[in-house]
C-alpha cells in the first residue's frame, strides 16, 4: 500500500470516526435531556390529582390562568374523560395553543413522547395518571427546547467535523504536494539514474521544506558523483596514457632486438640504457600512484614535530648542488614547527621546488619562506619565472594535469607531483594553493596547523 493510499484511508477513517462520535454524543445528550424532562414529569405526577381537582373546581377561567402563571407556567395540564374527550386546563405560556394527541391506550406512570394536535411544538413528553373519578390526568412538557438544543448540538458537531475534515484535508493535500509527490519524483529520478540516465535530475519542490532540502541534496550528490566518475575516468585514461608511452618504447626495443636490429655492442648498450630509463620512469609513476592510493585510503602517517626552517635549508643545499649558479634564498626568521611526517613535508616542498627549477631559467631566483600566519604555519616557494596563465591555476593540483604537456614530459614530469602535495597537505588538515602572474613569477604555498608544544632546541 502506497503512502498516498494510506493517507486517503486515514482521512476516510477519521471522517467515519467523527460521524460515529457525533451520533454517539447526540444520542447521549438526547437521552440526558429526556431524562431531565422525565424527572420533572415524575416529580409532579403525584400531585396531578389535586391540581386538576383545584382547576376543575375553579369558578372561572382567570383562576386557572393565575394558577398557570404561578405554579405550572411551563407544563401542559389536561384531563381525558371517561368518554375519551381531552380537556385542556393549562398550556405552556410559550405555546398557549398546545394540544397533544393522546393515544387510545393509556400508559400510567411512565413518560412517553406523543405528537401534538396544535401549537408550535411538534412533540410533547407526557405522563398519565388515574384520577379519583376514573378519568385520566395528563401532565406534559413541550419538547421544543429539548429538540432545539439537540439541533444546535448537531449543527455544532457538523461544523466542528467539517472544520476538522477541512484542516485534515489541507494537511493531506500539503503532505502529498510537498512530501509524497516530490519524493515520488525523486524516486523516479533515482530509478532513471540507476538505469543509466546520468542526466536525470530531481525537480526541487518549493523552498523551506524537508523535501526541498532533500531534492537539493540529491541533485548535489548526483552532480558530485558524476564529477567523481568523470575524474576517475580521466585519471584512468591519463594513467593508461602515461604508462603506455614507456611500455611502447620497451616493446619497440624488444621487437627490434628480436629482429636482430642491434649489430654492435654500443647500439645494444644504448638500447638497454634507454629501456632502463623508461622502466625507471614507469616505476616513478607507479610509486606516485601507490602513494596517492595510500593517502586516499589511510590518510597521513603518524606525525612528528618538524621544524620547517631546517627543511627549507636542507632543500636549498640540495638545489645548490644540482644548480650551483641558481640564486636561492631561505627566509625563516624564527623556528616554525608543525606535526607531520618529515618525509611527507619534504616531498611536498620538493614538488614545489622541482617545478620552480624545471620551468624557470637557471638565473631566476627562488625564495623559500616559512612563517606563522594567523596561528598557522605557512610555507611558500616563490620564483621569478614566466608565470602561469590564470585559466590554468584551478587545475594545477589535479592528477596528471600539466600546464605545458610537451615541456613537462620532456623534463620527466608525470603530472602527479602537485597532486601528491594536495593529498599530503589535505590529509594533515592543511590548505594549499598558488598565485601567479604571467611575466612576474609564481608562488606555491601550503599551510599547516602549528605544533601545540614544539620541542625546545
Amino acid at each position: 500500500m502506497t503512502l498516498r493510499t494510506r493517507l486517503i484511508a486515514a482521512f476516510i477513517a477519521v471522517a467515519v470516526m467523527l460521524g460515529v462520535s457525533s451520533i454517539v454524543v447526540t444520542l447521549v445528550q438526547r437521552s440526558y435531556l429526556m431524562n431531565q424532562v422525565d424527572q420533572q414529569l415524575e416529580g409532579i405526577a403525584p400531585a396531578s390529582g389535586p391540581v386538576i381537582a383545584r382547576i376543575a373546581s375553579s369558578s372561572s377561567r382567570p383562576n386557572a390562568q393565575n394558577l398557570l402563571q404561578t405554579e405550572f407556567s411551563e407544563y401542559y395540564v389536561g384531563r381525558v374523560t371517561n368518554d375519551g374527550q381531552l380537556t385542556t386546563y393549562i398550556a405552556p405560556t410559550t405555546d398557549s395553543e398546545l394540544v397533544p394527541v393522546i393515544p387510545a391506550t393509556p400508559n400510567f406512570g411512565t413518560p412517553r413522547t406523543v405528537r401534538t394536535e396544535s401549537g408550535s411544538a411538534n412533540r410533547i413528553r407526557i405522563i398519565e395518571t388515574r384520577l379519583a373519578d376514573g378519568s385520566i390526568g395528563v401532565f406534559g412538557v413541550s419538547l421544543s427546547k429539548t429538540e432545539a438544543a439537540i439541533r444546535r448540538l448537531i449543527i455544532t458537531e457538523g461544523i466542528a467535523s467539517l472544520v476538522v475534515l477541512a484542516v485534515m484535508g489541507l494537511v493531506v493535500f500539503w503532505v502529498f504536494r510537498l512530501g509524497i509527490r516530490p519524493i515520488r519524483k525523486m524516486t523516479e529520478a533515482a530509478d532513471a539514474i540507476s538505469a543509466g540516465s546520468l542526466d536525470a535530475r530531481v525537480e526541487v519542490p518549493p523552498g523551506g521544506t524537508e523535501a526541498s532540502r532533500l531534492g537539493q541534496a540529491l541533485n548535489t550528490m548526483i552532480d558530485t558523483t558524476q564529477e567523481s566518475e568523470a575524474r576517475l575516468r580521466q585519471f584512468v585514461s591519463d594513467a593508461s596514457h602515461e604508462l603506455r608511452t614507456p611500455l611502447t618504447t620497451l616493446r619497440g626495443y624488444t621487437a627490434l632486438y628480436d629482429a636482430g636490429g642491434f649489430e654492435t655492442k654500443e647500439e645494444l648498450d644504448d638500447a638497454m640504457r634507454r629501456m632502463g630509463n623508461e622502466a625507471a620512469r614507469m616505476g616513478r609513476i607507479v610509486d606516485d600512484l601507490l602513494l596517492l592510493a595510500k593517502l586516499d585510503e589511510h590518510g597521513a602517517r603518524a606525525p612528528e614535530a618538524v621544524e620547517l626552517g631546517g627543511v627549507l635549508r636542507d632543500l636549498a643545499s640540495d638545489i645548490a648542488v644540482v644548480q650551483p649558479g641558481r640564486p636561492i634564498t631561505v627566509e625563516c626568521a624564527e623556528p616554525v614547527t608543525v606535526m607531520i611526517d618529515r618525509d611527507h613535508v619534504m616531498q611536498a616542498v620538493t614538488a614545489f621546488t622541482t617545478n620552480a627549477l624545471r620551468y624557470t631559467d637557471v638565473s631566476a631566483e627562488i625564495i623559500l619562506r616559512a612563517s606563522e600566519l594567523n596561528g598557522r604555519a605557512r610555507v611558500e616557494v616563490m620564483d621569478r619565472g614566466p608565470g602561469i596563465p590564470e585559466a590554468e591555476l584551478p587545475r594545477l593540483f589535479d592528477r596528471f594535469y600539466r600546464a605545458d604537456t610537451g615541456r613537462a614530459r620532456a623534463a620527466g614530469g608525470n603530472g602527479l607531483g602537485l597532486a601528491i602535495v594536495a593529498s599530503i597537505i589535505s590529509s594533515n588538515h592543511g590548505t594549499y594553493g598558488v598565485q601567479s602572474v604571467v611575466g612576474l613569477g609564481s608562488t606555491f604555498w601550503f599551510e599547516l596547523p602549528l605544533a601545540q608544544n614544539p620541542p625546545v632546541s
